[in-house]
């Protein structure tokens, strides 16, 4: 297992494989190897593991399913040295598979030679690999079930370790090689809860990695002890929880009595009324006689200083305080001594290496930016020297921005605040993200895909509000770690074009290109034009592809690929767009923040809709409209905020959760559930008719009897196919008489939200999420309904009566629907 990721911290070592095999792998086909060694397969497939002694049958097993599966797929027919696979340590031989990503890069490019002078013979490989693959996948899955197996775990766990990197590597390289499992992500979560670790964590790890990436991560260092999460579930953390009422803020030591530090509460107040960022700047004259580092604080608006840090943080690691706006004086000097040095020091290395932090989007932008990384490689030396004496000089000032001293607690004020954010986090010089775990370890030496998955599984990464405040940081977004601040190892290369560091997309400069924007939209549409919209990239054939692609295997890259999707929301939405983009530019951008969100808590469930609706904010006039939200009650504002909108993702209709009743409203959410969004497809909004128009395909009940209103579940057959499905409540019904429906006709219609074929129709799955509508009506073109429910539609295959079909007529892909 030597081949898989290593951490500099590791909770321990990948087990050692001992060498079981007493004579090498014959190089004849893997089927008959069984046979030629006097065992019966199908004994083995049963798991009888008593045709021979234990020693001699734990000696064939690793002969055969571990170097005779190697020969089988790396040496596609022909001799293959297998001693490379063999290595002497101290305790004798054992299993080495240090080298294994290499050779099967070098596989790939074999295979795919083979591929191109031999299709024929390629196709009788691949359908070698997967029979020997299928073998090795079915007794391996036999042994770590046995309870008196012959062969030792570790050798186990090492075939499936082998067979699991193969289906990895052809998924990866080839898209071949689904449809196997081998319970390596079972074994990490038994990892995981044994050392503690959270059960949304473990949840997270489940739904963003593979079955390698997971069981690697089961080996990486967490300091968390096991009763520190005995009160979560798989989709909440408790101990990111807190509760205004008992909410305590910590000192930075145990026993610490210092005095809690009150910044100038009506500056603040005077600044946020001008409309400004109030800031707090710290200064310091030296030490006291304890060595305790002096402060002076003073508050000053943003605009009147050059720069500031944001500090993102979560309130249980103890730097809340929900009372007054104050902290302990050891809190702030732990952040002064921390951050004081750190833009400096972060302009410095930018300056010194400004060619290797961006990516460049042409020749000649690379060129520009090469010559002025070279000029500013060459000052950056002679900067330092001269500005170090002047930050001494000016008692090293450090300003920040934190909720915990800048967000006022009065109601009127705060939301004023909150209002602001997108300001706050996109003006800000830097945004440092603290996190308690992240303080006790080094990120210098660390892989970066290690690095991707400590800070993917934060508990700065479970809270709502942390994720708007990350991914409005435009600028430098840093992770404060014991031995510095770090970057996101994900993006170390940032495109210049969305660059903040040189002030090009700064709020203000938005809002006027935005506001440009729209009246030369507004002047093409109103004189017949088109506005310009750039060409799609026409894909490329697969040979051309494959042509063209480098066939190169990591097992290292593929589990940094996968922690990508931990962040992946947060980089979508540094992508550039306003409210008169396309909407297949605004709708995905909607997905992927609630897409994130879900995942996420706050420990008042209404600042989940807050963080939505401040995160899918676009231009002025959105940050507007998130003032008028807040002034409504909690429960009204999903409604309030769809009626701005010009375009929602249609996916909303088939979101189980609690909706409204209200009439053009009913097919609204009441929240961020946690449910994820799938389907990509734009309703638009029409405001004059409070009605949702999109396109997609569906059924239409003519003649609907009244029990489909009454019972949970009624069967329909397509007309044209005479084909049956099964509709059913995708929740649990209201009550009785809780929605009222405007009945004008009898007819009644289920929405589908992919086209039927789409996905295969398979006996008790279920195929289609739908959405059933009331007192349908069709006209030009259009149908047109009021919205009910979400329902799920399935095949429905039995023989009985239970059920009498209602004739329905399908509606296609491009169906208009209008539904209210």
């Amino acid at each position: 297992m030597d081949h898989l990721l290593t951490f500099k911290y590791m909770a321990e070592r990948y087990p050692r494989v001992p060498l079981l095999s007493e004579q090498p792998y014959d190089g004849l086909p893997f089927d008959g190897y069984h046979t030629r060694q006097g065992f019966d397969a199908n004994r083995l497939y049963n798991r009888d593991f008593t045709q021979h002694p234990r020693e001699k049958t734990a000696s064939f097993l690793q002969t055969w399913l571990f170097f005779g599966t190697i020969h089988e797929i790396l040496g596609l027919g022909q001799p293959y040295n297998l001693s490379r696979f063999v290595d002497i340590d101290d305790l004798g031989f054992r299993v080495c598979t240090q080298n294994l990503d290499r050779h099967i890069t070098d596989w790939a490019a074999r295979l795919e030679q083979l591929a191109k002078e031999r299709p024929d013979d390629c196709r009788s490989f691949l359908w070698r690999i997967g029979r020997a693959q299928n073998t090795l996948n079915k007794i391996y899955l036999n042994l770590s079930v046995t309870p008196d197996s012959p062969v030792p775990w570790e050798v186990t766990l090492s075939l499936g370790v082998l067979g699991c990197t193969f289906d990895y590597a052809l998924r990866t390289l080839f898209k071949l090689g689904r449809g196997r499992t081998w319970g390596l992500d079972t074994l990490a979560v038994t990892r995981m809860m044994e050392a503690g670790w959270c059960p949304r964590d473990i949840a997270i790890s489940r739904e963003f990695f593979t079955e390698i990436p997971m069981f690697c991560a089961s080996y990486m260092e967490r300091r968390t002890m096991p009763f520190d999460h005995w009160d979560c579930a798989g989709d909440t953390c408790r101990l990111n929880y807190i509760d205004e009422t008992t909410y305590v803020t910590q000192h930075r030591e145990k026993g610490c009595q210092c005095e809690h530090v009150y910044p100038d509460q009506s500056e603040i107040l005077r600044i946020l009324d001008q409309g400004e960022i109030p800031v707090i700047c710290l200064t310091s004259p030296g030490k006291d006689a304890a060595e305790s580092t002096i402060l002076d604080v003073k508050v000053k608006a943003g605009s009147r200083i050059h720069s500031y840090i944001a500090v993102s943080h979560v309130w249980s690691d103890g730097l809340g305080n929900p009372t007054t706006n104050s902290l302990p004086l050891c809190q702030l000097q732990f952040l002064y001594e921390r951050l004081v040095d750190m833009q400096w020091d972060e302009t410095i290395n930018v300056m010194k290496s400004i060619n290797d932090d961006f990516e460049y989007d042409n020749k000649t932008e690379m060129m520009a930016v090469g010559m002025m990384g070279k000029a500013l490689k060459a000052l950056a030396p002679s900067v330092q020297r001269l500005g170090n004496p002047i930050r001494v000089y000016r008692q090293r000032p450090l300003s920040i921005w934190i909720d915990t001293l800048c967000v006022p607690l009065d109601p009127q004020h705060r939301k004023l605040a909150i209002s602001r954010m997108k300001e706050v986090y996109a003006m800000a010089s830097m945004t440092i993200v603290l996190d308690s775990e992240l303080l006790v370890f080094d990120h210098k030496e660390c892989p970066d895909e290690e690095l991707a998955i400590r800070l993917g599984l934060t508990g700065w990464m479970r809270r709502a509000w942390t994720f708007q405040e990350g991914y409005l940081s435009t600028r430098w977004l840093r992770f404060l770690f014991r031995d510095g601040p770090a970057k996101l190892p994900l993006w170390k290369n940032e495109n210049l074009s969305n660059s903040c560091t040189f002030g090009l997309t700064m709020p203000s400069l938005v809002d006027k290109i935005d506001s440009v924007n729209s009246k030369l939209l507004d002047y093409a549409v109103k004189h017949g034009g088109q506005p310009y919209m750039p060409p799609e990239r026409v894909p490329k054939s697969r040979l051309e592809e494959m042509a063209t692609a480098a066939r190169a295997f990591s097992l290292k890259a593929n589990v940094l690929e996968e922690a990508k999707g931990l962040f992946l929301a947060m980089r979508f939405l540094w992508k550039e767009a306003s409210m008169h983009s396309p909407p297949d530019v605004l709708v995905p951008r909607m997905m992927a923040v609630w897409n994130t969100l879900r995942l996420r808590e706050t420990s008042r469930e209404a600042d989940k809709f807050l963080c939505f609706a401040l995160s899918c904010a676009l231009g002025s006039n959105q940050r507007q409209v998130i003032q008028d939200l807040l002034a409504l009650p909690a429960e009204e504002r999903m409604k309030g905020w769809v009626r701005t909108q010009p375009v929602v993702p249609s996916e909303l209709l088939f979101i189980p959760g609690e909706r409204y009743s209200d009439l053009g409203f009913k097919w609204v959410p009441k929240g961020v559930y946690r449910v994820p969004m799938e389907d990509d497809g734009a309703g638009v909004r029409d405001k004059g008719a409070d009605v949702l128009v999109f396109k997609k395909p569906g059924f239409v009940l003519l003649h609907a009897p009244a029990y489909c209103r009454r019972q949970d579940k009624f069967v329909i057959a397509d007309t044209d196919t005479g084909l049956r499905y099964m509709v059913s409540p995708l929740e649990p019904r209201v009550a009785s008489g809780s929605i009222f429906f405007n009945r004008v006709s009898g007819t009644m219609a289920v929405i589908l939200r992919n086209y039927v074929g789409q996905e295969p129709p398979e006996m008790g799955l279920v195929n289609m999420v739908g959405a059933l509508l009331d007192s349908v009506v069709e006209a030009d073109n259009r149908i047109s309904g009021e919205y009910v429910r979400p329902v799920k539609v399935g095949l429905y295959l039995e023989d009985e009566d239970d059920f009498t079909p209602i004739p329905a007529k399908a509606a296609y892909r491009y169906q208009q629907w209008t539904i209210y």
